[in-house]
């Protein structure tokens, strides 16, 4: 298996999800750590051999207000985490889990090769 991490952004946070990426016979798995962020603020897409991982991690609710904090070492904002694949991927048939805080994102190997193509020269 051949794979990069093709990009990070950082924007106003130095927040990036930690990442693990395997290999199975029958598909690629890839592990995202994301203590506190909810469902609906992940976005993932695969386009051109890329896995894009997108969101924000929100402070929650009950944390805002009128309080002086003598300690911050959480971090939130958004982030952006870019994986390129060099394996032949079924991205119909792709899953992704948010369960306690872990992302599993399941990248089925596809199982046949592309048909070659003719093209007519005219």
């Amino acid at each position: 298996m051949s794979f990069e991490f093709v990009r990070e952004e950082r924007h106003a946070t130095n927040w990036i999800p930690t990442v693990d990426v395997c290999e199975r016979p029958a598909e690629i798995v890839i592990f995202v750590e994301m203590p506190g962020v909810e469902r609906k603020d992940i976005h993932v897409t695969w386009h051109d051999h890329v896995l894009t991982i997108t969101g924000s991690k929100q402070r929650h609710p009950s944390e805002k207000g009128a309080a002086r904090y003598l300690c911050v070492e959480r971090t939130y904002g958004y982030f952006k985490r870019e994986i390129e694949i060099h394996v032949p991927i079924d991205h119909t048939h792709a899953k992704a889990l948010l369960l306690d805080g872990l992302l599993k994102i399941q990248l089925p190997k596809a199982t046949s090769k592309p048909e070659p193509v003719v093209i007519p020269v005219q």
